[in-house]
């Protein structure tokens, strides 16, 4: 599979500068360039996408072979703990915000968790650094990036990752994933939150197969059969 490029959103206190960061994008970059599809052919060729003989619908990648290979890839090869499980604090205080129409201050309870990253570690200088690597559509790809914000303004975190497949990827894939093109828009955004952020840097990662083939022997990369996966397949 190919790195295509790193987009570091903010960078305060440059760690973009440090050992520790310069040796984890290593780390999962060398896990996203050892994904390979037909296995140990050494690159990534994924089937082009097709429409169904006497249908609408077409057949298009699994997402969750690439997951699977690159989180195998980071625990086998790269020697990463998976899972990691961050407290981002549902008794941290809320912003005061009004009521309307009585412009009484209020604060909303927090009362939803927000899960696991894909992978934390802790490199030897001390940044702690979460990896997510996407496979839902572009909601998803909000929530993750939201949750890396949240997880670098409260410290939790000094590096967060969402790695998410360039468009030319997308289109070739099944579940109508987040992609770099549908994020696009709301990289301002993102960006913006730096002045909320003491230490810590915030970065998309866009990935892409190697190759494309319409050859028919060359299998699709296994999907699931959820809903979301089979309305991914249906899709023009």
């Amino acid at each position: 599979m190919k790195w295509l490029r790193t987009l570091v959103l903010f960078n305060e206190g440059d760690i973009m500068s440090t050992e520790g960061w310069r040796t984890v994008h290593q780390s999962y970059k060398n896990a996203i360039e050892s994904i390979q599809h037909p296995a140990q052919s050494g690159s990534l060729t994924i089937r082009k996408k097709a429409l169904r003989p006497d249908s609408t619908q077409f057949n298009r990648n699994g997402v969750g072979y690439l997951r699977s290979n690159f989180l195998r890839n980071m625990v086998e090869v790269e020697n990463w703990r998976p899972e990691g499980n961050v407290d981002l604090g549902r008794d941290r205080e809320q912003p005061a915000i009004r009521l309307y129409p009585t412009c009484e201050t209020y604060r909303e309870p927090i009362t939803s968790g927000f899960g696991g990253f894909d992978f934390l570690t802790t490199t030897p200088d001390g940044i702690r650094v979460a990896i997510e690597w996407e496979t839902g559509n572009i909601s998803s790809s909000h929530r993750s990036m939201n949750k890396l914000a949240i997880a670098l303004k409260t410290g939790i975190i000094q590096a967060g990752v969402l790695v998410l497949p360039s468009r030319e990827l997308y289109i070739h894939l099944t579940d109508r994933i987040g992609n770099i093109s549908e994020l696009s828009g709301y990289l301002e955004m993102w960006e913006s939150l730096k002045t909320t952020v003491e230490r810590g840097l915030l970065a998309i990662t866009v990935v892409e197969h190697d190759a494309i083939s319409d050859d028919v022997s060359l299998p699709y990369l296994p999907t699931g059969n959820d809903g979301r996966a089979m309305q991914g397949r249906a899709r023009g």
